[in-house]
């Protein structure tokens, strides 16, 4: 029996009543696109979840001709080829789209090139008013209409980001809270709520994961092009936001705009009829190379992003500072090098997202900032396909002139932060109560190491995450060994990374019993360090970067990591032999490994992993550049 599309857990637990369970070997095969029918309908061991794959280039080219032509054997023409590229890539391997789209085109007399590119370039409108798109249109507004009313917000929402762009969980939570949207909720903060709606897309199959943690927890994700059409259109049915376009018109259904999002890739057109003054919200992409005419009058703008936008002046920084109702502004990845001391009066910001960008200190006017909730500064280079090895520069981080932070008492994430000589910021640390995700980077700051533990012992009950850099490249720089002083030591965090000399763990980190990765950099840790690690009950990830292991043997004892999942071991200078006992790390599934010389006695034991489906080995070329192979083992 074949039950297709159930939406809901009701619905399968009305049909199952119907199902008897007589043992006589019957199958029930259902298909559903929420991630939670498919575990309720999973009712016993022997049940299992197959998650289907989107269609390959060449699988998703033989139907869409097949539909076209009647034959996958009839190829177009080559003008033809082009635009069937561009269309493919819309359709993303969904057969439902393929096939509807290539319906459309084979009910056109006229296939030309014309014809075919301006289907692809006004795919919404077809989807609109095309008797043919019906179907498929239908099928894809159910995931509106399923929605709880809560939600279609959120959903509405993901109208903003334009094609292929890569949304990551923690901007948009962000953005979804500087909106308005989130409530509370018995127990949760607005950031937990808020992801588990993002969780909700996920498993509804609204969004699909770009990067998943291997705890499975989907940290990207990007809506198919096709389902964004139907959101931008409800969209602009409802009046939740309007778009800019590559056509350069304004795709607007109301006089009041609220949200505004350009979706060009061309140089903007600085004409436009529309009022701006009620705009809440406005996203610029990096491809816009001028800030539109109308900038300065969006004084009522709650978020603001210009991620990656190349030039921004401090004319329009300063204007910026004009936005007195801001609550997010994200100026990651831009060529920003310092901001204006009007930054003081944005007195309602929540997040600034200064990560690779310029900008070394903020101004003492930052003291006025006292709804800030998420700091964001530092610049991380990704050394892998898989992101697994990353390396911060050592020019990340911002400085703080004393009487900031203590005044940031809403502060949950405060990363990175540089300190060099105030041990008065180091003591403002420890009044954050709310503090979640702390990153220091420490350059020259032996006199004030009493100040930042007294500090973390005050943080120990709300820290969850803590990452702790010592920049100094001195002989007898500073150590990291005062770790062990600490009286009230964080023992909930889930996150550890530390860079800098360790003779050994501190003795509290046997007893880190949620943490789930650790990093380890320049430590020069000995074979202690590995048995405390594998002892940790929870720990996910294990990262051990240049430096932090210096004995000639690593040895992963039988029965030890038994929850660990990914390993990077990356560039040990002294390593000899790693050796995989059989029954150690069983649930290993990634492994990382590079060396600046290949090992004497070489790396023994990979047959013991089980479960490793992954190893990414980087090969040390010419400056940080790396050549990579990855190998996949079935077993």
């Amino acid at each position: 029996m074949i039950l297709d599309d159930i939406w809901t857990i009701s619905a399968w637990e009305s049909i199952r009543c119907a199902l008897p369970e007589n043992k006589k070997g019957s199958r029930v095969i259902v298909t559903t696109r929420n991630e939670d029918v498919a575990k309720t309908c999973c009712s016993h061991p022997q049940d299992w979840i197959y998650k289907i794959q989107r269609l390959s280039d060449a699988t998703s080219r033989e139907l869409f001709f097949k539909k076209i032509f009647g034959s996958a054997d009839k190829l177009p023409t080559d003008n033809l080829e082009e635009v069937s590229n561009s269309i493919l890539k819309k359709c993303g391997g969904l057969p439902l789209a393929i096939e509807s789209i290539g319906s459309l085109l084979a009910s056109k007399i006229n296939r030309s090139k014309q014809e075919w590119q301006k289907v692809c370039d006004n795919l919404g409108s077809e989807l609109e008013s095309n008797p043919t798109l019906e179907g498929a249109k239908q099928v894809l507004t159910l995931s509106y209409d399923d929605l709880p009313y809560h939600l279609k917000a959120y959903f509405l929402y993901l109208s903003i980001f334009p094609e292929n762009y890569v949304i990551k969980r923690g901007p948009l939570v962000r953005r979804w809270i500087a909106e308005g949207f989130v409530g509370q909720r018995h127990g949760l903060s607005m950031e937990q709520v808020a992801e588990s709606y993002f969780d909700e897309f996920v498993a509804r199959s609204i969004v699909q994961p770009v990067r998943i943690d291997w705890n499975g927890k989907v940290r990207s994700c990007r809506v198919h092009d096709i389902m964004l059409e139907v959101i931008i259109s409800k969209s602009l049915e409802e009046n939740f936001a309007s778009f800019l376009c590559d056509s350069t018109s304004l795709l607007v259904s109301h006089d009041k705009i609220r949200r505004l999002s350009i979706h060009s890739s061309h140089k903007l057109v600085q004409t436009t009829s529309a009022s701006v003054s009620h705009v809440r919200s406005f996203t610029m992409p990096a491809s816009i190379e001028e800030v539109p005419f109308f900038f300065p009058q969006l004084r009522l703008l709650r978020v603001l992003d210009m991620q990656g936008c190349s030039y921004l002046s401090i004319n329009t920084l300063e204007c910026i500072c004009r936005f007195s109702q801001l609550k997010y502004l994200s100026l990651r990845n831009t060529k920003v090098c310092k901001l204006p001391r009007l930054l003081g009066n944005l007195k309602l910001l929540e997040t600034l997202d200064i990560r690779a960008t310029l900008v070394k200190k903020l101004p003492a006017s930052a003291k006025n900032l006292s709804c800030m909730k998420h700091l964001l500064v530092g610049h991380k280079e990704q050394l892998t396909r898989t992101a697994s090895v990353k390396y911060l520069k050592p020019c990340s981080g911002v400085e703080m002139a004393p009487g900031v932070v203590k005044n940031m008492a809403a502060l949950q994430s405060l990363v990175h932060i540089m300190v060099k000589e105030q041990s008065l910021v180091l003591r403002e640390i420890g009044l954050l109560q709310k503090l979640r995700k702390l990153n220091v980077l420490f350059r020259n700051v032996e006199v004030n190491w009493k100040a930042f533990v007294e500090s973390l012992g005050k943080l120990a009950s709300s820290l969850r995450s803590l990452s702790i850099h010592i920049l100094d490249e001195k002989e007898y720089s500073s150590s990291l060994d005062i770790l062990a002083y600490v009286e009230s030591p964080p023992l909930l965090l889930t996150n550890f990374s530390l860079t800098g000399k360790l003779k050994s763990l501190p003795p509290w980190i046997s007893s880190l019993r949620n943490v789930s990765r650790f990093t380890v950099r320049k430590t020069q840790l000995h074979a202690g360090a590995i048995e405390v690690f594998e002892d940790l009950p929870n720990l996910l990830y294990l990262k051990l970067y240049h430096n932090s292991y210096v004995d000639d043997r690593i040895v992963f004892r039988s029965g030890k990591f038994t929850k660990l999942c990914m390993l990077v071991i990356d560039n040990l200078e002294n390593t000899e032999m790693v050796h995989f006992e059989e029954g150690s790390v069983p649930n290993l599934e990634r492994l990382t490994l590079s060396f600046l010389r290949e090992p004497k006695d070489g790396i023994s034991g990979l047959q013991n992993l089980q479960k490793l489906r992954e190893i990414v080995s980087k090969k040390k070329s010419s400056g940080r550049s790396s050549s990579l192979v990855t190998s996949y083992y079935p077993w």
